[in-house]
């Protein structure tokens, strides 16, 4: 294997250690003053110590996205030796071939619905009002129109969503940790795992089925392809 020196900071180049018939482990070493139990302590607690090293992991587990099937570790995953790595593997050897025969042949694609709350807003906000009982009304309208625009938007969501899992092999509704933009709602973020072959085509059927959700002010955002992050657990 050729060598790469992309991978964690202040770590070594990245290397291939074969832990089973046709399956590979890739490590790298680190050293201990910089990712000892004390410096990670210390490290989680400041986002900008572990994003720049949760850009270098994910970025490592992309450069393999290409393998027949990739089982992401978790960010911080950490042993002391290369043994230690294959007596890891050899102890969860079924649930991982299990993991790997899952995602093999497939990656994951992401898809996020939000409403533009405040656009719809806006639309009933103008003209402006003119006395106490107008403004009375015009909020009136507002709620009204905020309580049936979100009604209809987590249907039309809800629609979309059993329609693309149809198309995929798996896939789950995810709690996400992000926010919407100011004023948007997150309707849906989902992970769906699709075959290599098909994720084109996947890619093309999503743009159709939501191609009419902007008229109700809904945006689509979709993503991938992905290495199976979200269908590994």
């Amino acid at each position: 294997m050729r060598r790469i020196s992309q991978g964690m900071l202040g770590g070594g180049d990245l290397r291939a250690i074969e832990v089973g018939e046709h399956l590979w482990a890739i490590v790298q070493s680190v050293p201990e003053a910089a990712y000892g139990e004390a410096v990670l302590a210390r490290g989680l607690q400041n986002l900008d110590w572990v994003g720049p090293r949760a850009i270098a992991h994910e970025r490592v587990i992309e450069l393999f996205l290409s393998a027949p099937a990739l089982l992401p570790m978790h960010l911080f995953t950490l042993f002391t030796s290369d043994d230690r790595v294959v007596q890891h593997v050899e102890s969860d050897r079924a649930r991982i071939r299990r993991l790997l025969k899952r995602v093999e042949g497939k990656v994951e694609g992401g898809l996020r619905l939000t409403v533009d709350e405040k656009a719809a807003r806006a639309k009933v906000s103008r003209p402006p009002v003119r006395s106490g009982a107008e403004f009375l009304a015009r909020k009136r309208d507002v709620l009204g129109i905020d309580r049936t625009r979100a009604r209809e938007a987590r249907g039309a969501a809800d629609r979309v969503y059993k329609s693309i899992s149809r198309l995929a092999t798996a896939s789950q509704r995810r709690t996400s940790l992000e926010r919407a933009a100011p004023g948007s709602r997150l309707l849906l973020d989902a992970a769906f795992l699709v075959p290599v072959a098909k994720s084109g085509a996947f890619r093309s059927a999503v743009r159709q089925k939501t191609r009419d959700l902007r008229t109700v002010g809904i945006t689509m955002s979709l993503t991938g392809p992905w290495p199976a992050y979200n269908f590994v657990e």
